[in-house]
This record gives C-alpha cells, sequence and structure tokens, in this order.
C-alpha cells in the first residue's frame, strides 16, 4: 500500500470519526456504553444534561444499576435483556439524576458479543419524557375534570334547594323544646345536611368560572404568609414543624385571592392530616410542612412538601379525581385536591405532584406572572378626579369605602338614608355610584333602580355590590349597564370598578 493511499484512507477514518462525533453531540438523546454489568464506559452530552452531570467526561464509572435506575432491580433485568440483530424495543423506565431528583426516560439497548457470545459490552439509546409525560397527564386530567363538570354542576343546585328545606327546618325544629332522643336525632339531621351542603359549595367551586371578575394584582408571598399565620399554631401543636422560604423579589400574579388561599389551606391541610397518625412515630425526626415560593422567566412558583408516608404509584393517578380519597369514612370528602387543581387551571396554570428523592409528597403549583401593567396602583392619586355617590348599608363599608376614595383624590359623598341619596341624585351628577344592590326604598322598589333613573345616575358608572354567596348575576339585577362588586371588597377590584380602568 502506497504512502499516499494510506494517508487518504486515515483521512477518510479521521472524517467519519469526526462526523460521528458530531452526530453524538447534537442529537437530543442521550448515547452510552457500558459494561455488561451496567458501569458506563461513555456517553454523549445529552446523556449528561438528563443525568445532571456537567460534561460528558463525569460519566464514566457510573453505575447504572445503583446510582441512575431508581430502583436497582428494575435496572438489572432490563440489562439483562438481550437484544440481537438490532436495538431492542423502547422500554419505559424511572431514573433518578445525580442530585437524586427522579425522571422518566425511554431506553432502547443493544448488547454487543464476542465471538462466543458471551456480552461485551451494552449500548444505548435514551430519551427523557419527564416533561412530556406531565404534559400529557394534565392534558387527560383537564379533559376529565372537564367531562365531569357540567353533571356535577347540575347535580349541586339540584341537590341547594332540598339541602336548604332539610337545613331550614331542622333548625327551626331544635329552637322547640323536644325529647333528648328527638333532639339528638335533629341535631344529626342538621350536622349531616350542613356537611351536605359543604359537599355542594365545594363541587360548585370546582366547576364554577368567575370570569376573572375577582382578578387583581396579588402577590403571593402575602397568601402563603396568612395560611402559615392561621395554620402554625395548629401545626406546631400537634409536633409537626412548619417551615417558610419566600423568594423576597416574587412578581405578582393576576388572582382571585380568596380562591388561592383556598387552594393553599387544602394543600397544607393535607400535608397535616398526612402527618398526623405517625407524628409521635417520627421522634426524634420530627414532621414538618414546608412551604417555598420562587420564579422563572413565566411563572410564579408554590411547592408545599411534607416528609409524610408519601403517595404511592398506584394511588397518585387518582388523587385529582372527586371523591377519591385515603382517609376513612365521614373525615373527609376527597373533593380538597379536585378543587384545588380546578381553581390553579382556571388561573391558566398548573398543579402537580412531584416525585423526590426523599419520603413524602410535593405539589407544585405554577402560575403565570401579571403583565408589568398590571400592577396595583394602591396609595396612589388618581389620574383625575370623581364624584362618587355611596350607598351601603354597613357603616363599616361606609367608613372603608370613603376613606379609600378619599386617599385617591375623589369627592365622595355618603347620604345618611337611601331615600337622601336618591333624593340627591335627582339634583346633582355623579361620575361614579356605589350602590348596595339588596337596599330596598320604603315601597319595596330598588334603590339601584330609583338612582338610575335619576339625573345624576343617568349616565353615572353604577357599581353594585352583594356579598360573595349571591355571585355577580344576582348583584346586577337586571340594572342597565350595572356592573357588580363583592364584599369584602378587595381594594384593588374596588378600584378599577370605581374608576373604570
Amino acid at each position: 500500500m502506497t504512502l499516499t493511499h494510506q494517508n487518504g484512507l486515515d483521512q477518510r477514518v479521521d472524517d467519519a470519526h469526526e462526523r460521528y462525533s458530531t452526530l453524538l453531540a447534537r442529537t437530543g438523546y442521550g448515547v452510552f456504553r457500558a459494561t455488561p454489568t451496567g458501569e458506563l464506559i461513555d456517553g454523549n452530552s445529552a446523556l449528561a444534561t438528563i443525568l445532571g452531570y456537567a460534561d460528558a467526561t463525569e460519566l464514566a464509572g457510573v453505575s447504572l444499576v445503583d446510582e441512575v435506575f431508581l430502583n436497582s432491580v428494575d435496572g438489572q433485568i432490563l440489562l439483562a435483556t438481550r437484544a440481537e440483530g438490532g436495538f431492542s424495543e423502547w422500554t419505559n423506565s424511572r431514573w433518578r439524576r445525580r442530585d437524586g431528583s427522579p425522571i422518566i426516560v425511554r431506553v432502547a439497548l443493544l448488547t454487543k458479543t464476542n465471538s462466543s457470545g458471551r456480552v461485551v459490552m451494552i449500548e444505548g439509546i435514551v430519551d427523557d419524557v419527564t416533561e412530556r409525560q406531565r404534559r400529557d397527564e394534565l392534558l387527560r386530567r383537564t379533559e376529565r375534570m372537564a367531562s365531569i363538570g357540567t353533571t356535577l354542576a347540575g347535580v349541586a343546585h339540584e341537590l341547594n334547594n332540598p339541602l336548604a328545606a332539610i337545613i331550614g327546618f331542622a333548625q327551626l325544629l331544635l329552637k322547640r323544646p323536644l325529647a333528648s332522643d328527638d333532639r339528638t336525632a335533629l341535631e344529626a339531621i342538621n350536622h349531616e345536611a350542613l356537611r351536605s351542603a359543604n359537599v355542594v359549595r365545594n363541587l360548585l367551586a370546582m366547576v364554577r368560572r368567575k370570569d376573572g371578575e375577582r382578578r387583581v394584582a396579588t402577590n403571593i408571598n402575602d397568601i402563603v404568609g396568612y395560611i402559615v399565620r392561621t395554620r402554625r399554631y395548629a401545626l406546631e401543636t400537634a409536633g409537626i414543624a412548619c417551615r417558610v422560604d419566600l423568594d423576597p423579589g416574587l412578581p405578582l400574579i393576576r388572582g382571585d385571592r380568596a380562591q388561592l388561599e383556598q387552594v393553599l389551606l387544602n394543600l397544607v391541610r393535607n400535608a397535616e392530616q398526612a402527618l398526623l397518625p405517625g407524628v409521635e412515630a417520627r421522634r426524634p425526626a420530627p414532621a414538618w410542612v414546608h412551604l417555598r415560593t420562587s420564579h422563572d422567566e413565566s411563572n410564579v412558583i408554590i411547592e408545599v412538601e411534607d416528609n409524610g408516608p408519601g403517595i404511592s404509584d398506584s394511588e397518585a393517578p387518582r388523587i385529582w379525581d372527586a371523591f377519591w380519597t385515603t382517609k376513612d369514612e365521614g373525615e373527609g370528602t376527597g373533593l380538597g385536591l379536585s378543587v384545588a387543581h380546578s381553581i390553579v387551571v382556571d388561573h391558566g396554570g398548573t398543579l402537580s405532584l412531584e416525585r423526590t428523592s426523599a419520603q413524602g409528597a410535593k405539589f407544585v403549583i405554577q402560575i403565570p406572572i401579571a403583565p408589568l401593567d398590571d400592577s396595583p396602583a394602591l396609595g396612589e392619586t388618581a389620574s383625575h378626579a370623581l364624584d362618587v355617590l355611596v350607598v351601603e348599608s354597613a357603616d363599616a363599608d361606609v367608613a372603608f369605602v370613603e376613606r379609600f376614595l378619599t386617599s385617591r383624590g375623589h369627592a365622595v359623598i355618603c347620604p345618611g338614608t337611601a331615600e337622601a341619596a336618591v333624593t340627591l341624585a335627582s339634583h346633582t351628577s355623579f361620575d361614579a355610584i356605589l350602590c348596595d344592590a339588596r337596599l330596598k326604598l320604603r315601597d319595596g322598589s330598588s334603590v339601584a333602580a330609583a338612582l338610575r333613573a335619576t339625573t345624576g345616575g343617568a349616565n353615572a358608572r353604577m357599581v353594585l355590590s352583594a356579598p360573595s354567596d349571591l355571585g355577580s348575576e344576582s348583584a346586577v339585577g337586571g340594572i342597565e349597564n350595572a356592573i357588580s362588586a363583592t364584599r369584602p371588597y378587595d381594594v384593588e377590584e374596588l378600584r378599577r370598578l370605581i374608576e373604570g380602568d
């Protein structure tokens, strides 16, 4: 062989090796070679990324069975598979990253044998499908919740009327003198009817969509702090430590504070109930609940983690189903996580159960960050002053509204009676009117309707308020061009409604 021919052959070999190396570096799949017992000989950069290593050089010597497979037995079984004449079928496996966090991968293997048929090397391709499976599960869960939503809403509404009658008559009868056995029976009826009514409320909360009428710029840290303050004493009294780590630079989200409080309260209570049976057995390693907030470029992230018994693989897919619970009969309705999931999805976010390397459970909420122009303007003066007529039935509401709107630079008038308000509106023009939707004049007619019929109320922005349990449609009550507000007021929502932003 001539020297020129040899040099050409060497060049072709070098070119092929370079193309092979480039292909391995650019592919999104992890590629590796390992000994028959599962020790990595080498791997590409994609595999290093999947497993959480800084670069591919750190992979040499890593044991697939002991350090990569979440269950070493699964690793031994998979590596024992022989695939002659090509790669084996793709197999889903649970692996763990270098930091211990679990991932789900698809693996295809090829065994290399020597002339005597003895396995000398295992080659494999790995595809990280953790995020893909999470998205698919979220989609299936959302579709499942949507499919039962209409049915649940119909059932809940049908149950409301008979439950109201049962509770009402039971409470009326309890006011009468009764024999001991009769009173005990009626108290049981009342108690169970109230419990059923609570289930109905949870059902409605799960399927109801509020169209964002109470969505305002909200600081999640404030909500977490409030929930911790309300539950810390009960937790610590039960021997459960409560840890909190809040991101001081957390952006605002756009949400309904009351609904988000319900989500966090449900998750904290779930953790508490999971820990209570084994608190004594845990010492000197005490039980704990850990709440954390953080954020990335798009979302605010809230984590609620505990070191309880955790959730088994068989139970994990069912925890979001309505009425499914591991609690004893009478101790839970099985709606807590279903309601929480529904609320978070309605806020454009996700609620998921994440696996951890330690015992316990970790729920992770992600909610989109509010636009920069959506931050509240509390404490600032309005761009232009308005004349506002306030007609409220509760003195405390009048005092709060007057103080807040005045601080914004508005001229606020609070007549002493509904009749005085109608008389005043007949002679004076107003930019906005805030009126209790339930107020009536002496003749039984609606105050809001009377105000709308006056000269001062004809063109005013009409904001009708009602308690949150009545709903927005009840508040508006057919008044032309009226908008609704729910009490107790959220100051940012009230500002937007009065000022028209």
